[in-house]
């Protein structure tokens, strides 16, 4: 099966330390077929190390060197050269530059940065992925994926879910069978 080998490849792919080129490989199996349950465990692990800033949320892309001009410098026209520029100063620069605090009315409001938005949306989409499998797809008995689920949950600092998911986990495995049930059948595995 196409989705398989492509999970397979993104687990070499995790393994040799290419977490993107993983990604990228869980996300073909993912459009392959949608409740894959490896394919969504493994780039929800690394949605979480997104989150976790254990791995960057895009690829760092090499960054180009400067190509020097024939004169040997790197600016050709002395009219590109940077000049500190004069900043108009307000009231607001003058208390900062002051080393006083803005008092509580003018303090401008904390927004979230873009980087705190991916590694959030890493997260959200991580929980989203995997609540889906084990609720409604059809990893409700696998018990990785309930782990990685609690995983989630405990990112988001909601411990009683999560105590729930590794409730889940220790009764699925507890529930497992030795040998899958296929064993026992006409010319299987006689008892």
């Amino acid at each position: 099966m196409i989705e398989t080998d492509l999970k397979q490849k993104g687990d070499l792919a995790s393994a040799l330390d290419h977490p993107f080129e993983a990604m990228s490989h869980y996300e073909q199996a993912l459009d392959h077929f949608p409740d894959h349950a490896e394919g969504i465990i493994g780039l929800s692990n690394l949605l979480m190390d997104i989150y976790e800033e254990k791995m960057p949320a895009e690829e760092p892309q090499p960054l180009l060197a400067p190509m020097p001009t024939s004169s040997g410098s790197l600016i050709s026209d002395p009219t590109l050269e940077t000049r500190p520029s004069k900043r108009p100063t307000t009231a607001k620069s003058t208390l900062a530059n002051a080393g006083r605090e803005l008092p509580p009315s003018a303090a401008p409001p904390r927004d979230p940065t873009p980087a705190q938005l991916n590694r959030l949306a890493a997260r959200d989409r991580a929980y989203m992925l995997l609540s889906n499998l084990t609720k409604l797809g059809t990893g409700y008995d696998n018990a990785e994926a309930w782990y990685t689920l609690a995983r989630a949950h405990e990112l988001s600092k909601e411990v009683s879910k999560a105590k729930q998911s590794l409730w889940w986990v220790v009764e699925l495995e507890n529930s497992r069978s030795m040998r899958p049930w296929s064993v026992v059948s006409p010319g299987g595995y006689a008892l």
